[in-house]
């Protein structure tokens, strides 16, 4: 796997665990003394992105702020597919020169 496609891999990756997340919270809106979740981010010494879910603060904005987050991980996810997406052809462009 090149590195371009290793970096945009693990923001795939942080963008699904984001939505799950925040889907966790949605979800269980109803449901007395669920705990909140977020995902924190840090990034990787070699490049990219690390991603786990901690738990959350209780907050009273938390629906608005779930939704608003599952639509940045929904954008973050189309951006990293998009890089994996160009990779892969630039990839192919090369295997083409090289055969």
């Amino acid at each position: 796997m090149t590195p371009i496609a290793g970096i945009a891999t693990s923001g795939l990756r942080a963008a699904s665990l984001g939505m799950q997340a925040a889907a966790h919270n949605i979800a269980n809106l109803a449901t007395p003394d669920a705990a909140r979740q977020r995902v924190a981010l840090s990034a990787e010494a070699v490049g990219g992105v690390s991603a786990t879910v901690v738990e959350a603060p209780a907050d009273p904005a938390a629906p608005m702020e779930d939704v608003a987050a599952m639509l940045t991980y929904e954008a973050m996810a189309g951006a990293n597919l998009f890089v994996l997406k160009v990779a892969g052809q630039a990839l192919g462009g090369l295997l083409d020169v090289k055969a």
